[in-house]
């Protein structure tokens, strides 16, 4: 199987396309990089890759563990939607296809349908294409990042044949669309909130953009993953699903902000990303955020803190892009007084003290607040307040000081 992927790797692309996009494709300059960037820092990338020379380097731990972890991703994969063993209603194993993750049978059904919710209790086998997309969005991620760090090509040309055959070969590629992402049996063939299943993709597409100024990336494979995303984006625009989201009152409307703006920031839309992130504290924050900083649509779940910290890293994630076109979120508060700033502080009271925390966080505990410290990392930079740079080294830096965020994004400097 990978031989056949390897052997359709020279796929022609039509010219009538790759005329269209030769020469965003062409061979890009730092500048070019850093104007399509969503998330990370290419200065900040620069600066860490610099400082590796040095003795005892702050970002060694981080490095040494992206490397051990990139190692690791060179014999896993290739990754594709079309290796599941069920058919999704639209006929073709191309289409992406999970279920909601805590919908489980009904014991006191025969077949068990319709399925039946217990939130935060999910289901493993519901996962399905989700496997498959985590499985590309991690070794990509890592791969990429290896290959900027070490300068070893063969991290760069690993990441290229995943890309390969999630998007380009005829075989393997996944259609641009996630119509049947989150199904219910019995209930219904897909939802909206399924699209919240491929919320990281803001770090694949600049995992996309930094390997374009590799030479394991040719004009072809450039030209043709960029139609794919565009479609893709359209279909997020366009769809009922994307609709349905753009409205929603919770993490998976702010999740939807930072996927689309993210793919429209590769794309080369920043009208796009400056209107959809104006529209944050309007349509979003105004919402979701209370005067003391709660949220009260995450706190209702099992795993409130988990929940608080995703919300709350997606709106992070939105205004990091804001920054990059122009506009500027963190310093809004809503009529209530709600803000990004007090959102974390809610928060960061209950750091250490799990057993003070007035809500349900049925499991993941420190999954939470490790999450909760990398958003303390980048708040110093966002609210230039060294209290939270302090909060930060007195009780998260040596713990994540091998986290990979910690390469490609600042805190306060």
């Amino acid at each position: 199987m990978k031989q056949m992927f390897a052997e359709s790797y020279k796929k022609a692309l039509s010219f009538s396309l790759l005329l269209l996009l030769t020469i965003s494709c062409q061979q890009i300059t730092d500048e070019e990089i850093s104007s399509r960037l969503s998330m990370w820092d290419l200065s900040h990338m620069q600066m860490v890759k610099h400082s590796l020379n040095e003795e005892d380097d702050f970002y060694r731990p981080a490095y040494e563990q992206l490397i051990e972890n990139a190692e690791s991703e060179l014999n896993k994969g290739p990754w594709s939607v079309t290796f599941k063993d069920i058919i999704p209603p639209g006929g073709t194993k191309h289409d992406y296809m999970s279920m909601g993750p805590y919908w489980w049978p009904d014991s006191t059904k025969a077949d068990g349908l319709p399925y039946i919710r217990k939130d935060g209790v999910a289901k493993p086998e519901n996962r399905m294409d989700r496997t498959q997309l985590g499985g590309l969005f991690n070794g990509v991620r890592t791969l990429s990042l290896a290959w900027f760090f070490s300068d070893d090509r063969k991290y760069a040309d690993r990441a290229v044949e995943l890309l390969h055959v999630w998007f380009i070969d005829e075989d393997t590629r996944m259609n641009p669309h996630l119509e049947y992402a989150q199904a219910i049996p019995g209930r219904t063939d897909g939802r909206g909130i399924g699209i919240i299943d491929a919320r990281s993709i803001y770090d694949l597409v600049d995992s996309i953009t930094l390997l374009e100024r590799s030479s394991a990336f040719d004009q072809a494979d450039k030209a043709e993953i960029r139609q794919w995303f565009t479609d893709y984006r359209n279909w997020l625009v366009d769809s009922q699903h994307g609709k349905d989201m753009d409205v929603y009152v919770n993490n998976h409307s702010t999740a939807y902000d930072a996927q689309v703006s993210s793919i429209a920031r590769y794309l080369g839309d920043d009208e796009f990303v400056r209107q959809k992130i104006s529209a944050v504290p309007e349509n979003r924050m105004n919402h979701m955020i209370e005067a003391d900083g709660s949220q009260p649509h995450e706190l209702r779940r099992t795993r409130g803190l988990s929940y608080s910290v995703s919300n709350l890293r997606n709106f992070y994630n939105s205004g990091e892009m804001g920054l990059k076109v122009g506009v500027d979120i963190f310093g809004y508060a809503n009529p209530e007084g709600g803000s990004l700033k007090n959102a974390l502080d809610f928060m960061i009271q209950y750091i250490g003290k799990p057993d003070t925390f007035p809500y349900e966080q049925i499991s993941n505990w420190e999954s939470a607040e490790n999450g909760l410290g990398i958003l303390i990392y980048r708040a110093g930079r966002y609210f230039n307040d060294p209290e939270y740079q302090r909060l930060w080294e007195e009780s998260f830096a040596e713990k994540l000081e091998r986290d990979w965020i910690l390469m490609v994004m600042p805190g306060l400097e």
